[in-house]
């Protein structure tokens, strides 16, 4: 079946609710909870509370690199990263109702 709509570099690799190693698809959840504020609200904030999130990251894929070079490209003196973080993961999870 093929449909008029573009699909995206991501979706053509593969679906999105597929886990990188796993042959199923991830379970979905309920939605995302009332109690938790969105994303622009919470960053947007004087003071944030912040807990660590340690992470590693594939070199393949230079992040660092082109982050650093988004910000040079932007004219960007202070590039939050944390920021950053924080909303593909919000985004992410949102996603897939949790």
């Amino acid at each position: 079946m093929r449909s008029d709509t573009p699909i995206s570099h991501q979706e053509q690799k593969a679906p999105p609710e597929a886990g990188p190693s796993e042959g199923t698809p991830w379970a979905q959840g309920p939605g995302r909870p009332g109690d938790i504020p969105e994303t622009a609200v919470v960053l947007n904030q004087r003071v944030i509370t912040r807990e660590g999130l340690d992470s590693s990251v594939p070199t393949a894929l230079k992040l660092k690199r082109r982050l650093k070079r988004f910000a040079l490209d932007n004219e960007l003196d202070h590039l939050p990263i944390s920021d950053i973080v924080t909303v593909a993961l919000d985004d992410w999870l949102t996603a897939r109702g949790f």
